[in-house]
């Protein structure tokens, strides 16, 4: 059996030390009280920029610019909340219904983002959107 009392905690030199430079005394609150008074909030002025206008040489951007980048576009149906166990049990025939009313405008999706309404339309042999409403953004 061991003597408890002479087993040294190696924490014990270290704890008046941290003690020390964590606990604020009346003498080291006086110190942060006791600044100058001469010293006040910096002098902030408004910036005017000049106007720019355009440099000789170059073109501002053209519309082409922009017909080469992709875009994800959909267009949606509807939408509906259900379980995990719901989609498990889902089979042939199953009908999800959706949180949308017969007759309501379907959703032009453009990278996620809803920009327009509009109807679904037949051409030829496959479905399109007849834009019937553009969303204005909310600024």
């Amino acid at each position: 059996m061991t003597n408890n009392s002479s087993i040294k905690d190696p924490l014990e030199d270290i704890d008046p030390i941290m003690e020390q430079a964590f606990s604020m005394d009346a003498q080291d609150s006086n110190r942060v009280e006791a600044q100058p008074a001469s010293v006040s909030a910096p002098n902030v002025s408004n910036i005017q920029f000049p106007k720019l206008s355009p440099i000789e040489g170059s073109s501002a951007l053209e519309q082409d610019i922009f017909s080469s980048i992709p875009v994800n576009v959909s267009v949606e149906l509807g939408r509906s909340n259900v379980s995990l166990k719901e989609v498990y049990e889902l089979s042939e025939g199953s009908i999800i219904e959706l949180e949308r009313l017969v007759g309501e405008p379907l959703d032009l999706v453009v990278n996620g983002q809803i920009i327009a309404q509009g109807e679904v339309v037949a051409i030829d042999n496959n479905y399109g959107l007849r834009v019937t409403n553009i969303l204005s953004s909310e600024k």
